[in-house]
């Protein structure tokens, strides 16, 4: 079991979550809670509780990116980002991606195997930095955990999780193996880091503390995440 650092926050609601907009602020507030701006902090094992409530994320989940393809199978790495660099219309920062090119754009990112039993449909991006084209250090890529069609309602009543991960770097704190957790108004977020990437999971009010972690600790390489048929050539 990892340990987990449980961090208490008293915070005001936040805004609407997701790709798109993902929780904007939650992860800037994490980056600053693991900088030291906070003052309540116990450490303990990961919770003990009802049963997770969790589900397989490859059957019955939709993965509404999936027919996007910018080259997986054509394209070195740096050329296929810029390929949905150029998709997004060199604009904006989020730009709706499939899981296959986000694995290749990537490499060794992992996604979690078992999710709320509530979703039924996972939006992802990949996240730029506006202003040079590349992948933004702080959040690569973003996914919604929607347990409605994603969209079709207000964030805050479909959309049940968000997972932003961004690239590791020398100053984080968070050790390998452990998961920092952090109290939010509108849920809960885990932070932990697992080789070259840092991962923020966001599980609104109504998931389980129990099933937020299970989900966490569920993680798989995205790669192996991809099913043939949505492959080209599939």
């Amino acid at each position: 079991m990892r340990r987990t650092v449980t961090i208490v926050l008293a915070l005001s609601a936040l805004g609407g979550a997701g790709c798109g907009d993902p929780l904007s602020g939650v992860g800037d507030l994490s980056r600053a809670v693991v900088h030291g701006d906070t003052t309540s902090t116990t450490t303990t094992e990961a919770p003990a509780g009802p049963a997770a409530d969790l589900k397989a994320v490859t059957e019955s989940v939709a993965w509404i990116n999936d027919g996007l393809d910018a080259g997986v199978d054509d394209l070195e790495r740096d050329d296929l980002i810029r390929a949905v660099w150029r998709r997004g219309g060199e604009a904006s920062e989020f730009v709706q991606a499939g899981r296959a090119e986000i694995a290749a754009a990537l490499p060794g990112i992992r996604f979690p195997r078992l999710v709320p039993g509530s979703i039924v449909a996972v939006s992802s991006q990949l996240v730029f930095d506006a202003q040079t084209g590349t992948l933004d250090v702080a959040t690569a890529a973003a996914f919604g955990l929607w347990a409605a069609e994603p969209y079709s309602v207000p964030r805050s009543e479909g959309q049940v999780g968000v997972l932003q991960v961004g690239f590791r770097t020398p100053d984080s704190t968070t050790r390998e193996g452990e998961i920092q957790s952090f109290r939010l108004s509108t849920g809960r977020e885990l932070v932990w880091v697992e080789g070259d990437y840092v991962y923020q999971l966001f599980c609104r009010t109504g998931v389980t503390e129990a099933t937020c972690f299970a989900t966490a600790e569920s993680t798989s390489l995205l790669s192996l995440l991809v099913p043939v048929s949505v492959l080209p050539g599939g």
